[in-house]
């Protein structure tokens, strides 16, 4: 059992990309909780994946004018879970309503709110729209928790071993973590880190130069890591976690940098490689999770080396968080 899986409501989620919910209806599953996304007209609509009358999934029906009809018997059920049409009825009387949660289309994507409190404003990605930055998405299932995928996107000891190459080739020297932990955030800046020596950092990386890098995880799952060189030179690795249940994680990994003045000539050679890092990253945690599965349970040693993962466990488990704080680890 995944013992840091612990439902997070009263959050957005990532739900899809704008562009897979068109005529026909979309199935995901959040949180352990089967739902089903489709338009009326040009908004987003989200209900729970199951009809109230038969509990067959709606996503199995077809997307009307005004609403979704079931595979079942034909009732038709509006963006707010009302049923609009019974074909069977012949005079009007009591109908059940489906539960339907808040879905707001932002940023290309279609974000889902689960709980019984009121949306917040809905997650952004930074620079999504600024001139002269270059950004694209990646979307990954890895078969872990969302824990897992965050731990793993914020650790920088493991790059040695499971990028080498790619991103680091040999351990390196001592580094300084300062470590601020609020309710909602964690962020880590990296003080006297030195310069990435592996494949990405020599491509982009000029010899010499100093990078302000940090690293950050924000409520319920997301995961930003900066590499700031300049105001013309600065890339950002965003991740928004979506779980679909205790073992399984879908994330969509947001790319942004600029790099001038030759960023369309760097996208060429970022891009490829912080895929194939990606995959890297999807092969390792199945791997752990596998591993999980078959002694029936977690069993994670928290050390000193893994001092941001245990300020997230500590949050996702509601400890109360600890002032700032450094530690020293070798990257």
């Amino acid at each position: 059992m995944i013992e840091a899986f612990r439902p997070i409501e009263n959050y957005w989620y990532i739900a899809c990309f704008s562009r897979e919910l068109k005529s026909k209806p979309v199935s995901r599953t959040i949180l352990g909780k089967p739902l089903v996304l489709f338009r009326t007209g040009e908004k987003p609509a989200c209900l729970e994946d199951r009809c109230p009358h038969r509990n067959i999934a709606l996503s199995l029906g077809k997307v009307k004018k005004d609403g979704l009809q079931c595979s079942y018997h034909g009732w038709t059920f509006g963006a707010d879970g009302k049923c609009l049409r019974i074909p069977a009825e012949s005079e009007s009387g009591a109908r059940p309503a489906a539960r339907s949660l808040p879905a707001v289309e932002s940023q290309g994507f279609i974000w889902v709110f689960l709980g019984d409190k009121v949306p917040g404003p809905v997650p952004e990605f930074p620079m999504f729209s600024a001139p002269r930055w270059q950004n694209w998405f990646m979307e990954r299932e890895f078969d872990g928790s969302a824990f897992q995928c965050i731990e793993n996107f914020l650790d920088v000891p493991h790059t040695v071993f499971v990028h080498s190459g790619l991103f680091r080739t040999r351990e390196g020297s001592d580094t300084t973590l300062s470590i601020v932990r609020n309710n909602q955030s964690v962020t880590a800046e990296f003080l006297n880190e030195r310069q990435v020596d592996g494949l990405v950092g020599k491509l982009l990386v000029p010899a010499g130069s100093q990078a302000k890098h940090t690293d950050a995880f924000l409520m319920p799952s997301t995961t930003r890591v900066d590499y700031y060189f300049s105001e013309k030179r600065h890339f950002i690795v965003m991740s928004q976690c979506t779980p679909v249940d205790e073992y399984r994680t879908r994330v969509y990994t947001y790319m942004a940098f600029r790099f001038d003045p030759i960023a369309p000539i760097v996208r060429l050679i970022y891009a490829p490689l912080s895929s194939m890092i990606l995959n890297q990253d999807v092969r390792v945690i199945k791997k752990q999770s596998d591993n999980i599965k078959r002694f029936g349970r977690e069993a994670f040693y928290f050390h000193q080396t893994d001092a941001i993962a245990r300020e997230i466990r500590e949050m996702m488990s509601g400890r109360k968080a600890r002032s700032s704080h450094k530690k020293r680890i070798r990257a």
